[in-house]
């Protein structure tokens, strides 16, 4: 009886840990204060799904923000685009915000401007 109430609390327990594994965005992000640490940034997702759980973007340059354009948009609603900034341009006068959403929308270039843009959100614009 005893092995058996641990192992339904050991299957309670890792099916949680599957739950917020499929609730929650995972950036791994180096840290501005030290070059040789890295941090993590968690980001709620839309919806369920295994999708980009975890993300190393380390490495990332402005160019990689267009292959994963639904955990940038996570990024800009949550209000953690800031946590990015490794990513912006220093010299663009022109936000962290305004840059990831202006990257986002180059996956878009050769759509018409008539037609809403499906990548950016309501409310941001050029």
């Amino acid at each position: 009886m005893k092995s058996l109430v641990r192992f339904l609390s050991l299957m309670l327990f890792l099916s949680g840990w599957a739950v917020v594994a499929l609730c929650v965005h995972v950036v791994r992000i180096p840290d501005p204060a030290n070059a040789q640490q890295s941090k993590l940034v968690i980001v709620p997702k839309n919806r369920l799904g295994a999708d980009d759980t975890y993300v190393d973007a380390r490495t990332w340059t402005i160019t990689d923000v267009k292959a994963h354009p639904v955990l940038i948009l996570r990024i800009l609603e949550s209000g953690k685009a800031d946590e990015f900034k490794f990513l912006a341009d220093p010299k663009d006068t022109k936000d962290v915000e305004t840059q990831l959403t202006d990257a986002l929308s180059d996956t878009n270039a050769g759509s018409s401007s008539a037609t809403r843009d499906p990548l950016r959100p309501a409310g941001f614009s050029h």
